[in-house]
């Protein structure tokens, strides 16, 4: 059975950073690329690695059957798919003879948007789950209003993408790359707190959130007080 929401999703969160990238300039991508040929690569990769390990974590078996490793819906580690399809990206950027770390930071409010366009995908999916409260969604399957967390997770995350497109001329390439992890890993932690899940403690994803999030102050420290990557045009 094809789930439709889950599609929609994934349409939109690889579509809509491409409609942005128009306006958006990409230092590092050649014009007559354009921002699919950059992206799409490190995108499935992180896709495919996440699931893979997700899989390799809940259940080592399901390693044997391809339709069991197919079904994304079932799980995938989001911290190990950002760091391939950073390599992936990393391999591209070397291959096109431009500065890794450069290309990460073209890359990063773009990857922003297209994760608030998954954030916000919860409305098309299963419904946006989140503390019960007098205004707000009521999630398929349940008779209990909520706060939409993924929607304000994707607002969140949005704004985050437009502030660090705005300093990337006055920033360095790495404080991009590293503000934009803290982004996302700030706002899965704090979004965690209010999703519904098994037991008391954090969960995984909780808990490696919160891992990066701090991984990435210390280097956002470690680089504030380098000079910005000097403005090119290609």
């Amino acid at each position: 059975m094809i789930d439709v929401g889950l599609l929609l999703t994934m349409a939109v969160a690889i579509g809509l950073p491409a409609l942005v990238a128009r306006w958006w300039h990409l230092a590092t991508v050649d014009t007559s690329i354009g921002f699919f040929d950059v992206a799409v690569g490190p995108a499935f990769a992180g896709l495919a690695a996440g699931r893979f390990v997700a899989v390799a974590i809940d259940d080592p078996n399901a390693l044997t059957s391809l339709s069991d490793l197919l079904i994304i819906r079932s799980g995938v580690e989001f911290w190990p798919g950002v760091v391939a399809a950073l390599a992936v990206a990393a391999w591209g950027a070397h291959r096109a003879g431009v500065a890794v770390v450069d290309r990460w930071s073209d890359l990063t409010p773009l990857a922003l948007v297209g994760y608030a366009a998954y954030e916000a995908g919860c409305l098309v999916r299963d419904g946006c789950f989140g503390p019960s409260a007098a205004v707000g969604l009521t999630p398929s399957g349940t008779a209990t209003t909520m706060v939409p967390v993924g929607v304000l997770a994707a607002a969140a995350v949005a704004g985050g993408a437009v502030v660090l497109h705005r300093e990337q001329r006055r920033r360095t390439s790495g404080l991009i790359v590293a503000g934009g992890v803290f982004v996302v890993a700030a706002v899965r932690s704090i979004g965690s707190v209010w999703l519904p899940h098994v037991g008391d403690g954090l969960t995984r994803q909780h808990w490696s959130s919160l891992v990066v999030a701090f991984a990435s102050i210390v280097v956002a420290v470690g680089l504030g007080g380098r000079a910005p990557r000097p403005v090119t045009s290609r």
